[in-house]
């Protein structure tokens, strides 16, 4: 982990944000002491669901009832 400086980081922003990318940590020291940890994003994992609208719709019409019915027995009794 490297540190710098808040005037370092606002100096540099395009360096440090390059090398974040790539997998480096900066602890950010305000006035000799850390205040903020600068971490690589993680990825996202995306879910894959083929279909998941008609299986959506084909539950609620196997139960016989609209997406209104649905919502607006969702929110009975919250309003």
């Amino acid at each position: 982990m490297k540190t710098v400086s808040v005037r370092e980081m606002k100096a540099n922003w395009a360096e440090i944000e390059t090398q974040v990318a790539n997998g480096q940590t900066f602890e950010v020291l305000n006035r000799g002491k850390p205040t903020v940890r600068i971490i690589p994003a993680q990825p996202r994992k995306v879910l894959k669901w083929d279909d998941h609208l008609a299986t959506a719709v084909l539950a609620k019409t196997d139960k016989g009832h609209t997406g209104e019915e649905t919502v607006r027995a969702d929110r009975e009794g919250r309003w």
